[in-house]
């Protein structure tokens, strides 16, 4: 079978790779969608150079699949899979029965597939305070950061602010839900925030982002003894934090990682329903559909956010 392999930092080859087998009391699954993620940009950029190649089918973890063969599901079966091995960019994969969720006959898999990223933030925000008449910030409004924005401002928060530098995606995060959009390259950020809060700044800001710029704006927006969730992953493991300031505004620090190992997967299955149910619509975040063989491409336009790019989704097959 055909898989996506990381042969340099940037690089993206398909590459011939054995078909997996069937592992006892498992599935084997035939792809169906995938999506490339911000963390998959991080793992083809920034991984140490030691580290590649990477293996075949790293790091996908957005995926629809159709089940071919194995115990628990009939053959035929479209599931979310989670991939808990990362390695869903490839034409099939196997996969344990907890790691899959059965998606709903009358939804399309481009639907189902955006419910892993959508379970992520579902899953971060279950750490979350109330949210209830708070004042929220979004710091980034990528495809993350816009189903926090979806997210939150169905929780009921008072005001929701989104922060990005690119137009497009400000523009976006308006139509999800944001009261108010801020560039910061234009924008003084701290100033906005402050006018839109009538001088309280947020109670919550979600780091949808990854750098130390974006965590040190996320400081500088956040109330005293306010909130501030870390999702984003960083390109680097050390980054140079102003913890004085967070000192000084004795802030709580949430960190939100490896929802796929979360017991019965309960946030992916809410994810699901929710868009299943018409509650969510994640469609509007999509922004090119392309083939699998056209993967590299995909990670150019997602890395360079060239032609209005959001969200990549891959179909298979």
């Amino acid at each position: 079978m055909l898989a996506a392999q990381y042969t340099a930092p940037g690089a993206v080859s398909l590459v011939q790779t054995p078909d997996p087998e069937c592992p006892p009391e498992g599935l084997l699954l035939r792809v169906e969608t995938l999506g490339i993620c911000g963390s998959d940009l991080h793992f083809c950029h920034d991984v140490a150079t030691a580290e590649y190649p990477c293996g075949p089918g790293f790091s996908g973890h957005e995926c629809v699949a159709i089940v071919e063969e194995g115990r628990g599901l009939p053959v035929g079966t479209r599931v979310l899979a989670l991939a808990p091995d990362y390695n869903a960019f490839a034409e099939g994969l196997s996969a344990t029965g907890d790691s899959v969720i059965r998606v709903p006959e009358h939804l399309s898999s481009e639907r189902a597939v955006l419910a892993q990223q959508l379970g992520t933030v579902i899953y971060c925000c279950r750490k979350l305070p109330n949210i209830l008449d708070r004042h929220v910030v979004v710091v980034g409004q990528g495809p993350a950061g816009l189903f926090f924005t979806m997210l939150l401002s169905r929780m009921g928060a008072r005001s929701l602010t989104g922060v990005d530098t690119e137009p497009h995606r400000l523009t976006l995060a308006r139509q999800m839900g944001a009261t108010c959009v801020v560039n910061p390259d234009v924008t003084d950020c701290e100033a906005a925030v402050r006018e839109h809060t009538r001088g309280d700044m947020a109670d919550v800001v979600v780091e949808a982002v990854g750098k130390a710029e974006t965590l040190n704006l996320c400081t500088s927006l956040v109330r005293k003894e306010g909130d501030i969730a870390l999702f984003g992953v960083p390109k680097t493991h050390v980054l140079p934090v102003d913890v004085e300031a967070l000192l000084r505004r004795n802030v709580r620090l949430t960190t939100s990682v490896f929802a796929q190992r979360e017991p019965g997967l309960h946030s992916f299955r809410l994810a699901l329903q929710m868009i299943a149910d018409g509650r969510i619509d994640p469609m509007p975040l999509v922004s090119h559909r392309l083939g699998f063989a056209e993967i590299a491409q995909g990670f150019e336009l997602a890395h360079t956010r060239s032609d209005g790019t959001i969200k990549v989704l891959l179909r298979c097959g």
